[in-house]
Order: structure tokens, then C-alpha cells, then sequence
């Protein structure tokens, strides 16, 4: 068994300093060697904070001996050509999701992992996220019967994702991220159905709806529906916006058994089963920080992957099937 992984963390935006860079301090079997952004009024500060050294250049993250294994938070458009520098250096790599813009460049990524044999996990911390775990828990128990249908909602306020991606950025080239917000946004929720359900997407079909939304910059607020069978039978609706408001925000998850029992996974912190007693029956899911999303748990069973040289439970495959399905939906505006 390995002992302490030394790990850097690759970006420190949202999901790399407020998830990854305070989820790696309390690993254990981790040692955060040093974070690395090319923002250096973003990432001193983080430094400061966790007291863990941080550099600007990535390549003097490669250099490290330290480092025996890479986190890549960085856009979608790095991602790639970051992972596999890393790969072929014999790290380990995290990557956020999208792998790459392409089914192409993952391949690429895959090859160069298994020649190097070493890990690369993509971050489907949604498989992770305690209400879903709870939620697929309950489903194996019979409690809704055999699930026939589901439904997944996540709206997104038009301010923040302007916020986060202004229009101009790289979200919003198709070259360089491989398909809009909408698509980048949907593959922790298609890959968590393929996981809930234990079966595979057999068809898909997208309808999109884009807004200029000039008051938040023209970014493209959009309302993105998708109709899914899976092999088994099952059938869903997908439904991804970022056109409305604070109070409209929302992420929830519906299955619905053979049984008249219906399932609710509500944002992160709640399950409500609507069954034979007179009122629905909320079952409060507490999680708290870094592992609410997922995001501490997928982490540590990297670091365990590693240690125990095993199979990561989020594969590589998982990601391009994953990815084939959202990028059917990537299309140009009319």
C-alpha cells in the first residue's frame, strides 16, 4: 500500500477552492503538496488560509517528486492537454467534468493512463452526494417497488451563471468546451441516473431553447428538455434552465415505482417519499461542507484507489457514455 499521496490541486476557482483544496487537508492518507493557479490574487490567499505552499505554473507542479497525483479544476478547454502532461509524467488525475470537448481527446486520455497505469477518475461526485446515495438505497430496498419513470430538474439562476461565466468565456465557445453551460452542467445528472438505475440510456432526444438575456451580459439563458429510455424500460425527462431567478433555483430528482410510491430527492438535504401513510414523509439527509455534493467522498475513494490499487467505482467509460448522451443536445441557436 502506498503511504501519503502528496496531491496538488489544479485550479482554485469554485469547485477547486471551496471543494477540493479543504477536502484534501482532512483526507486521510493525503498530503495537499501544493495548489496552483495562474490567478495569483485567487490562489495566495487560498494559501494562506490552509497554510499549503501554491505556484503559478503548472509545470512546476509536474516537477514536483512530491506530487504523486493531480486534481484538474480548471475550465473545461485545459483539461485535456493538463491531464494528459500529468498522465505521461506517471500522476495519478481528478479530473472535473466534461473530461475533454471530445469522446476523441478522452480516449486519448484513457490510452495514455492505462500505458502509464495510473489513475484517472473523472469527478462524478454526483454517484457520491449522500441524498442520491440514500435515494438509491432506498430504491434497492423495495420501498417503491421496481422504478418505472424519473424526472430531474436543475435550474440555475440567470445572475449566477453569468456571474460565473460571463458571455465571451470559454463556456460559451462549443469548440472549446464542446457544448454549451447546458451541456457542461448535465453530465453529473445523466451519469447519477445510469448509476441509480444500474442501466444504460438507449435513446435520447434533446429540445433546446435559447434567450439572449441582455440585462445579465447576453449570456444565453437556457431551457434544455431531454425525453431518455434506458434498456431496461425505464423512462425520464431531463430539464436543465438558467432563466430564472433566486427563488426559482431548484435541483430535484423524482422516481416513480410500480407501486404508486413515488421518490423525491430534494437539492442535498432531503428525501421525501409520497407513499400509503395520509402525508409525505420527509427524511432529512444531513451533510454538511465538502460533502454535501459529494465532492469529499469522491475524493477520499480516489486517494483509496490509489493506496489500493483499485478500480475506481466512476470510470472513464462511465464519462463517454455519459458525455454521448449530453452531447446529442449540442447544437448552434437558431
Amino acid at each position: 500500500m502506498v503511504d501519503n499521496v502528496g496531491v496538488a490541486v489544479v485550479g482554485v476557482g469554485f469547485v477547486g477552492g471551496q471543494a477540493h483544496v479543504p477536502a484534501f487537508r482532512k483526507i486521510p492518507g493525503s498530503e495537499l503538496v501544493v495548489i496552483c493557479d495562474k490567478i495569483e490574487a485567487r490562489v495566495k490567499p487560498l494559501s494562506e488560509k490552509y497554510g499549503v505552499k501554491y505556484c503559478l505554473d503548472y509545470e512546476e507542479v509536474l516537477n514536483n517528486p512530491k506530487v504523486n497525483a493531480v486534481v484538474l479544476a480548471v475550465p473545461t478547454p485545459f483539461h485535456f492537454e493538463l491531464a494528459m502532461k500529468a498522465l505521461e509524467k506517471g500522476k495519478h488525475v481528478l479530473c472535473e467534468m466534461p473530461l475533454a470537448p471530445t469522446i476523441e481527446q478522452i480516449r486519448k486520455m484513457e490510452e495514455m493512463a492505462k500505458k502509464s497505469k495510473v489513475v484517472l477518475l473523472p469527478d462524478l461526485n454526483f454517484r457520491f452526494a449522500p441524498v442520491y446515495v440514500k435515494a438509491k438505497e432506498m430504491i434497492q430496498e423495495g420501498i417503491i417497488r421496481n422504478p418505472i419513470a424519473a424526472h430531474f430538474r436543475e435550474f440555475i439562476p440567470a445572475a449566477a451563471l453569468a456571474e460565473q461565466w460571463p458571455a465571451g468565456s470559454w463556456a460559451w465557445d462549443i469548440n472549446k468546451s464542446g457544448g454549451y453551460p447546458d451541456f457542461t452542467l448535465s453530465v453529473w445528472s445523466i451519469d447519477m441516473l445510469r448509476w441509480l438505475f444500474m442501466d444504460e440510456i438507449s435513446s435520447v432526444e434533446w429540445m433546446t431553447n435559447y434567450a439572449s438575456l441582455k440585462e445579465f451580459g447576453g449570456i444565453l439563458g437556457y431551457n434544455t428538455m431531454g425525453i431518455i429510455k434506458f434498456r431496461k424500460g425505464i423512462v425520464g425527462s431531463l430539464h436543465y434552465g438558467a432563466t430564472v431567478n433566486q427563488l426559482a433555483s431548484t435541483s430535484r430528482l423524482e422516481v416513480y415505482g410500480d407501486n404508486t410510491n413515488v421518490l423525491h430527492a430534494v437539492w442535498n438535504n432531503k428525501i421525501v417519499l409520497y407513499g400509503s401513510d395520509p402525508e409525505p414523509k420527509e427524511i432529512p439527509v444531513e451533510a454538511k461542507g465538502t460533502r454535501m455534493w459529494g465532492h469529499y467522498q469522491i475524493d477520499n475513494h480516489f486517494i483509496e484507489c490509489i493506496q489500493q490499487n483499485k478500480q475506481p467505482l466512476a470510470t472513464v467509460e462511465d464519462a463517454m457514455r455519459t458525455q454521448e448522451i449530453a452531447q446529442k443536445m449540442v447544437k448552434k441557436p437558431k
